[in-house]
């Protein structure tokens, strides 16, 4: 699901300069020196930081295609939501201006949206920037004109002087609390759907030459709004240490971690597309991966030995087969990210659009119909065991 904008109708030309937009009323000449002639009015204090964030502005080629600081005092309604990872603190706030999203038809410019829930993202031990991490951000930031990776309006300071990066705020949270939360049975038509966006956002990722080497059920959003789904990819670039370079280890969160990494492999594209298989299980079967035993060294023994969880029962035989083939132990032998996307939209068509039936169609209307005529066991959360851990920590130290 896109962000709504309030737009006029016709959006081909520039109404300052005639020039062709190359978005929805975005000017690369007006609205870039725009952007350019604020740079004088703000600083986050770190050269660097700002560069990167003058760069975004002027290589944008639409409203959300670029970051903005974002002085601290513009937050109200700031909240500690619990979830931290192994260098971060989320939070949620108000952002009292708000982002680029309206359209002022009689001045001619883009104007604020007024107050708007965000995500505050935290960096712990951020005061200053490691160079390494900086180049992450610009080569990340090629990721940031993509309706399938999450939105992130830009980078503020708190009153320690850590960074933070402000994100859209999803009203579903992470696929584990939304699984948590759902009121219903979550159809394998959404499953689907769901899916399918996810996929996009990783092929996004990687046509870029790029990989995202962090993915588990925590940094995957969702928004729901009048019966449509939608899932985006976050911490992009983000899952590093901000300030040491030289920091070792393994971090992340057992169950999604590519078992060749636990050998000594550095990550890949292909260890995006196992973790994708543990998301593809996470959704089916509503539950979290191995929460029934410590996610200790045990574990990590028996993942690299060859375990994997159990489809749900009722699962449709395709789906089986194609997170198996996710799963596989052997990374060549897994399909890549523009596989995943191009099959999904395959499904979607079958499953929504086309009238005629398919064996897709059919192995997916029996699942719907097992798991409809069956709610006694539907909403109830297996307790986990204490554990397994769900957020991303240095997994030499276990």
């Amino acid at each position: 699901m896109s962000t709504t904008f309030s737009i006029p109708s016709n959006f081909a030309t520039c109404p300052n300069c005639e020039k062709t937009c190359t978005s929805i009323l975005w000017c690369v000449n007006c609205d870039i020196a725009y952007l350019v002639e604020n740079f004088k009015n703000w600083s986050s204090g770190d050269p660097k930081l700002d560069d990167f964030i003058r760069h975004t502005q002027k290589t944008a080629k639409e409203t959300m295609d670029f970051l903005e600081w974002i002085d601290f005092s513009q937050f109200d309604l700031i909240k500690y939501t619990g979830k931290e990872g192994s260098f971060s603190t989320i939070y949620t706030a108000l952002w009292m201006e708000g982002p680029f999203w309206n359209w002022d038809e009689a001045a001619s410019i883009w104007s604020r949206g007024g107050p708007t829930k965000v995500i505050l993202k935290r960096l712990n031990d951020s005061r200053e920037l490691s160079d390494q991490f900086i180049n992450q951000l610009y080569d990340y930031s090629k990721c940031l004109n993509n309706n399938a990776l999450a939105d992130c309006f830009g980078v503020t300071r708190d009153n320690t002087s850590n960074i933070m990066f402000v994100f859209r705020y999803y009203n579903k949270g992470n696929i584990y609390s939304f699984l948590d939360s759902c009121n219903e049975l979550l159809c394998w038509r959404d499953t689907v759907d769901l899916l399918w966006s996810i996929a996009s956002g990783i092929h996004k990722i990687h046509e870029q030459g790029l990989m995202h080497g962090h993915l588990h059920g925590g940094n995957i959003l969702v928004e729901s709004e009048r019966d449509i789904m939608d899932a985006r990819v976050s911490d992009t670039g983000l899952h590093g240490p901000p300030f040491n370079t030289n920091s070792e280890g393994i971090y992340g969160v057992v169950p999604f971690v590519d078992p060749e990494i636990f050998k000594g492999s550095e990550p890949t594209q292909a260890s995006d597309i196992y973790s994708f298989g543990m998301i593809m299980w996470t959704i089916s079967a509503g539950e979290r991966p191995y929460h029934d035993r410590p996610h200790d060294r045990s574990l990590i023994n028996d993942i690299v030995a060859g375990l994997r969880p159990k489809p749900a029962e009722g699962t449709p035989t395709l789906y089986i087969q194609l997170m198996e083939k996710c799963l596989n132990a052997d990374p060549l032998k897994r399909p890549s990210a523009l596989d995943l996307y191009i099959l999904f939209e395959k499904w979607v068509v079958a499953i929504c659009d086309d009238p005629e039936p398919s064996e897709i169609s059919d192995q997916f209307d029996r699942a719907e119909i097992a798991k409809f005529s069956d709610f006694k066991n539907y909403g109830l959360i297996p307790l986990s065991h204490k554990g397994a851990i769900y957020h991303s920590r240095n997994l030499n130290l276990i």
